[in-house]
């Protein structure tokens, strides 16, 4: 519209977009070339990464915590599939306790 002013910050930014008819509008999406993630997946996965929380030394507790913040926050698809590597990195180290999260996360890459 005119006078309208639209500043625009960071990576993707579209500025404004506007949307009549039907049909999705997708402009700088995350997961672009691939699907994006269901959330009930990735809210099995937060289950199952709190529940094995428990078993985790403080380092990996707030490298965990660090992570499941940024997955709240929608990250682009490279850095989820980083944040799934590290979630199941931290699982198979604790041995049985981390099986779910590990399940949880192979659900999500399939």
């Amino acid at each position: 519209m005119a006078g309208d002013h639209y500043t625009q910050y960071g990576h993707g930014s579209i500025g404004k977009a506007s949307h009549s008819g039907s049909g999705d509008i997708v402009a700088g999406g995350k997961y672009v070339g691939g699907s994006t993630p269901e959330a009930s997946a990735v809210e099995k996965l937060l289950e199952e990464v709190q529940a094995m929380r428990q078993h985790l030394d403080d380092g990996d507790r707030a490298e965990v915590d660090a992570a499941v913040e940024e997955i709240r926050e929608n990250p682009s698809e490279e850095r989820f599939k980083k944040i799934l590597r590290t979630f199941s990195g931290i699982a198979t180290l604790i041995g049985e306790a981390g099986v779910p999260v590990i399940a949880a996360v192979k659900a999500l890459l399939a």
